[in-house]
């Protein structure tokens, strides 16, 4: 149980990294980053706004990994459905409403870590379910 809860936080760390590689770029470098993944940008403040909502929804998840058994709600309530919300809403934009292909990048990002930290907070859930029946 305790390998499963350092590597829930380890996932969570590197998802925070995984975003910080994002943040810095498009505060400081939106132009660079943005070209590089052949996206358009029309306004170079919505991307560093965007650069800025991500590193707040990035703060967020510190608790959770800093302490995943103390703060296991902030991990189902803030990194579960922010990393889902961003794939499926990159996703839908692609697919269906012709944002560029460059997008696939939070898609895939997003779905690795929130696939991956739901895995890990439904494996502890049940080990402490299984726990509690055998103790009561």
């Amino acid at each position: 149980m305790r390998k499963l809860k350092k590597l829930g936080s380890l996932i969570i760390w590197a998802g925070i990294g995984a975003n910080l590689l994002f943040v810095v770029p498009l505060i400081f470098a939106p132009e660079w980053l943005l070209g590089l993944l052949q996206i358009q940008l029309d306004r170079v403040i919505w991307a560093r706004f965007a650069g800025l909502l991500l590193f707040i929804i990035s703060v967020y998840y510190v608790p959770a990994a800093i302490d995943i058994d103390r703060f296991r709600v902030n991990a189902w309530f803030h990194c579960i459905p922010s990393r889902a919300g961003g794939a499926i809403f990159f996703a839908v934009n692609v697919l269906w409403l012709g944002a560029e292909p460059g997008f696939w990048v939070a898609v895939v990002v997003d779905s690795l870590f929130g696939l991956s930290l739901l895995w890990v907070l439904v494996k502890i859930s049940r080990l402490e379910s299984l726990g509690n029946m055998i103790r009561g």
